[in-house]
């Protein structure tokens, strides 16, 4: 596996790795692999394209270390063609057990990508980690008078990743928020997208974690971890990654794709 220190914080490099050790070693059912071994817990199964997709969530010692999604070998093919706004929802259970603040998985699959053009207008994946209920998410809704307002009330300076930046307001998405772009990822230098890690706010918090990863990338079977970065704060407590996995597990035979090195 090749590790990615990232711009944030090279001292975040052997954490990275420490945590990808052994996530190849433990069962679909979550029992340990051994004293202090990582085990691997998974949520219910959901159709996409010609395969599944399903929540997975890593803990030692009853810790949180990762949560992701894993994604069957066939559930590249055979997805919708047709451009969609926010592209095709699969909403994943999360394992039983789950002791993060994240409260619902939502992975997009934007089959002619969105905006901006030129950057993201490629087949893609987004994996949302959302740190608020279902209900929440469902009324970030065009029809709520205070929509718009809700969009435009930015996090204060303390709660933003370094070098993020937001959409323009008028582009928040129905049911999810604005999202923030990482201003110094390869794709705004003139290199083609092929994963990348968006923020996502309303109402003055951050409210969703999102990998962003393109269908082609993932068929090249990667086996990556890419450190991001933190906020001096976080207005909703819990386990913040210090990096993100965009991978392939053989053993496993499924990719993964999830928040890593989860801490408080």
């Amino acid at each position: 596996m090749r590790v990615e220190p990232g711009r944030w914080n090279g001292r975040r490099c052997a954490a990275v790795a420490a945590a990808t050790l052994g996530l190849g070693l433990a069962s679909c059912k979550g029992e340990p692999t051994g004293a202090g071994q990582p085990s691997v817990t998974y949520g219910a199964l959901v159709a996409v394209g010609n395969g599944t997709a399903r929540s997975y969530l890593v803990t030692q010692n009853a810790t949180p270390t990762e949560l992701g999604v894993a994604l069957s070998p066939g559930a590249l093919d055979s997805l919708p063609t047709a451009a969609k706004m926010g592209g095709y929802e699969y909403l994943l259970p999360l394992p039983a057990g789950n002791t993060t603040q994240y409260q619902v998985i939502g992975l997009n699959w934007n089959p002619t990508g969105h905006p901006p053009a030129g950057i993201y207008t490629v087949p893609h994946f987004d994996f949302h980690f959302y740190m608020i209920s279902l209900a929440a998410k469902d009324s970030i809704n065009p029809a709520d008078p205070a929509f718009a307002g809700n969009a435009a009330y930015l996090p204060a300076a303390a709660y933003q990743p370094a070098n993020y930046v937001p959409d323009p307001v008028a582009n928040a998405v129905p049911f999810m928020g604005l999202h923030w772009h990482d201003s110094t990822a390869v794709e705004y230098r003139g290199q083609p997208f092929t994963r990348t890690f968006i923020e996502g706010s309303y109402n003055g918090q951050f409210i969703f974690a999102e990998p962003m990863v393109a269908s082609a990338y993932l068929l090249t079977k990667p086996d990556t971890v890419i450190a991001v970065p933190n906020a001096a704060q976080h207005a909703i407590s819990g386990y913040y990654a210090a990096a993100y996995r965009v991978s392939w597990n053989a053993a496993a035979n499924e990719w993964r794709v999830g928040l890593v090195q989860l801490t408080r």
